[in-house]
């Protein structure tokens, strides 16, 4: 399963670039985490959004009295706030996801980590410097949706990529190292 409006896996993409890419440089890969790792945030978000409405309705039904004690227009800014808080809480964990991006090259492999609309960091490593890749699929979702973690390392310590809950892992572990014998 993966969603077609927001894809996380693409082959050879055509019209994906990136800044740092160099004229001969060609997209093979481009990986963001599987969709359904968004799940968990999505449930709570569903859960913030109709919390205040279960409470007036509990509120209603066990005559507790409660709410309707607070003043109107507290009640309102309170649910204004509430509901500002949890839309902010969606968008910044979509962001998130849409934007930590993997993308795999005939060239590098690059890590893009966004950690908020002001920051992101850049790792690049050349497919030459890579000393060993590892894929793995853990636990019941990830065998069922078939996502994983791939490491790939090299011979610096400081300069490790982790590709994680990935789609493929095994095919994109494979396709990095034929890309590094070429």
């Amino acid at each position: 399963m993966d969603l077609k409006f927001f894809p996380s896996f693409f082959d050879k993409p055509q019209k994906i670039q990136f800044i740092e890419q160099e004229k001969d440089e060609v997209v093979e890969l481009f990986l963001r985490e599987h969709g359904i790792v968004n799940l968990p945030w999505i449930l709570a978000s569903l859960a913030a959004f109709t919390l205040p409405v279960i409470t007036i309705r509990l509120e209603e039904i066990f005559n507790l009295n409660i709410i309707s004690a607070i003043p109107i227009q507290v009640f309102v800014g309170g649910l204004v706030i509430w509901y500002m808080l949890v839309v902010a809480y969606t968008i910044e964990k979509f962001l998130f996801w849409y934007f930590n991006i993997y993308i795999v090259t005939n060239l590098h492999v690059i890590d893009v980590n966004f950690y908020n609309l002001t920051s992101r960091d850049i790792l690049t490593i050349d497919l030459k410097n890579i000393e060993t890749i590892s894929s793995s699929v853990k636990g019941v979702f990830g065998s069922l949706f078939y996502f994983g973690d791939i490491i790939i390392q090299t011979a610096a310590e400081t300069h490790n990529i982790g590709f994680l809950n990935v789609p493929k892992p095994d095919l994109v572990a494979d396709r990095i190292e034929d890309l590094k014998r070429v």
